[in-house]
């Protein structure tokens, strides 16, 4: 009887369990995406790009070293921002969510410009894989960002 009892308690749980749009969850891990590609093309304060990680996101970038936490990314954007004629995008390609609806990722293409000690500017394109997740007040957040460049080439 208990067997029965405890296989019948599982079974409830599970078909109680909200089911997930995964389709609507893609589109808005996208959209957040999107959304923070805005935030860091438009040159706002570095709070508005900020809010798009988690308390423990880490990211990855060649040549540099890893960067942990939300003080040390605020460190890492505050420094860029503050370069003048640094810029940042990025075109988010596609999104897959898992079937829980909690965990993510983006992948897509990125440019970044940086003037070298000269002034002249060198544009870098690149590829970025981010994965997300959804924290507890609905939002997706990025945990890890990696990048990867392509070629450096100077502007025209």
């Amino acid at each position: 009887m208990r067997k029965v009892l405890g296989v019948a308690v599982l079974l409830f749980t599970v078909g109680c369990r909200p089911q997930v749009d995964v389709a609507r969850e893609t589109e808005s891990l996208l959209q957040a995406d999107r959304a923070w590609a805005q935030a860091a093309a438009s040159g706002g304060s570095p709070d508005s790009v900020l809010g798009f990680w988690t308390e423990d996101a880490r990211v990855a970038m060649a040549g540099a070293p890893l960067v942990s936490g939300k003080a040390g990314i605020r460190q890492m954007v505050t420094s860029m921002m503050a370069i003048p004629g640094f810029r940042i995008s990025w075109t988010p390609e596609r999104a897959v969510v898992a079937a829980s609806g909690d965990l993510g990722y983006t992948v897509g293409t990125n440019t970044v410009t940086i003037p070298d000690s000269t002034g002249k500017a060198n544009t870098t394109t690149g590829r970025y894989l981010t994965v997300w997740r959804k924290e507890a007040d609905g939002r997706w957040r990025c945990a890890e960002d990696y990048a990867s460049p392509g070629p450096i080439e100077p502007a025209k």
